[in-house]
């Protein structure tokens, strides 16, 4: 499959976490709150491990590769220590997220939007 495509689509659903996360931020918890499971758990860390090597065989086509390389390192690193830290952390790590007003989750909805944009961008042309 080719990567840059890959980083558009995933980029694509950050970005639609984003929209959501402005929009409706409760709805967007209520999302989340499901995740707090095994399954969950593993699932993000294998999302986070397949974004990582997309940004990274991307990073050369890109507008930023060195950028594009670390945040890369970065997402394959957290995809690898996201099991490491266990069921019970996890859990707690979402709950913290779960208890935060809707103007702090809008604030991260944003910023997760604008990440979103700058991977399309920064992939594309």
């Amino acid at each position: 499959m080719n990567m840059v495509f890959l980083v558009i689509v995933l980029s694509a659903l950050i970005v639609g976490f984003g929209v959501w996360g402005i929009v409706k931020p409760a709805s967007l918890l209520t999302f989340l709150s499901r995740w707090q499971t095994r399954e969950g758990l593993w699932a993000g860390a294998t999302l986070r491990l397949i974004f990582g090597i997309a940004l990274w065989s991307a990073a050369p086509l890109s507008r930023f590769p060195t950028t594009l390389q670390i945040v890369g390192v970065i997402f394959i690193v957290a995809g690898i220590a996201m099991p490491f830290i266990g069921l019970a952390r996890f859990k707690s790590m979402v709950a913290w997220w779960l208890n935060k007003p809707p103007s702090f989750t809008r604030v991260w909805a944003v910023s997760t939007l604008a990440l979103g944009v700058f991977f399309v961008w920064t992939v594309v042309g």
